[in-house]
């Protein structure tokens, strides 16, 4: 009973984050987000394992309910990070996912993660109950469109010790979650020079 209870707090809490999340973008209706919430599926990502590998075609766009995912592309064999997501985000492969093409980025947990899922397919299905949920789709696209933009700048225009007090500033959730190999390769930094500029800060 006690588990059954427990299960039962924690879908709850997990199901106020997303709507809370939804309702930030617009105004949906009830029937609109159990519309949404009739497609979504519960998946399990254990830490290591992939949401999606190089090469695959992203089918599913996911919310993160507990957990860490970190996007990266492979270079020279090594993993470069190109961003983190975590509780309260929408994650995929935008790119892969809208045109049903394979993906050079790939996603795994770097933490036990619980999420939700909607599938291409449903999420078409979506858009054509209520024209609100484009709202909804514009909204995901401009946020990567935006993220991407502005890491990449940062990169350009910053130096290390700016760009790490930047990400910890804007990121202080990520600072003792991410292992420091990987924020040194998303900032485009040495691992020494990090270690370095942790000491100086």
């Amino acid at each position: 009973m006690i588990k059954i209870y427990i299960e039962n707090l924690l879908s709850s809490i997990m199901t106020d984050r997303l709507i809370q999340q939804i309702q930030k973008i617009y105004a949906f209706s009830e029937e609109e987000i159990d519309i949404l919430q009739g497609y979504l599926v519960n998946k399990f990502i254990r830490k290591g394992d992939h949401f999606l590998n190089v090469g695959q075609v992203n089918r599913h766009l996911a919310f993160i309910d507990t957990g860490l995912m970190m996007h990266y592309s492979i270079h020279d064999g090594v993993e470069i990070p190109c961003n983190f997501s975590l509780e309260g985000d929408w994650m995929a492969s935008l790119k892969s996912f809208t045109e049903g093409s394979s993906t050079e980025v790939a996603i795994k947990a770097l933490e036990d993660t619980q999420v939700r899922e909607i599938s291409a397919e449903h999420l078409q299905q979506l858009f054509l109950s209520s024209p609100r949920w484009l709202l909804f789709k514009s909204h995901l696209v401009q946020l990567v469109f935006f993220t991407i933009t502005q890491h990449n700048a940062d990169l350009a225009m910053l130096d290390a010790k700016e760009r790490y007090y930047k990400f910890m500033q804007e990121n202080p959730e990520l600072i003792n979650r991410v292992p420091q190999y990987y924020i040194a390769a998303y900032l485009g930094i040495k691992p020494q020079s990090l270690s370095r500029i942790r000491k100086e800060g």
